[in-house]
């Protein structure tokens, strides 16, 4: 019996050298053994943000 998971899109933000980077990931969380577990799909950071929110909000419902 396969278990649900959830695709969503996750953003992480980090500075380096005073520059700001963003990364935008799609990702599925899953549990195994008890425990959650993510793995990434997909790199989103090509795509833009706009197009990103555009998917965030497909996903949401």
């Amino acid at each position: 019996m396969k278990t649900p998971s959830s695709i969503h899109v996750l953003t992480t933000k980090r500075e380096h050298k005073g520059k700001a980077y963003r990364c935008h990931l799609l990702r599925r969380t899953y549990r195994e053994g008890g425990k959650v577990k993510a793995e990434t799909l997909s790199n989103l950071t090509a795509l833009g943000d706009d197009l990103v929110e555009l998917i965030r909000e497909a996903l949401r419902g």
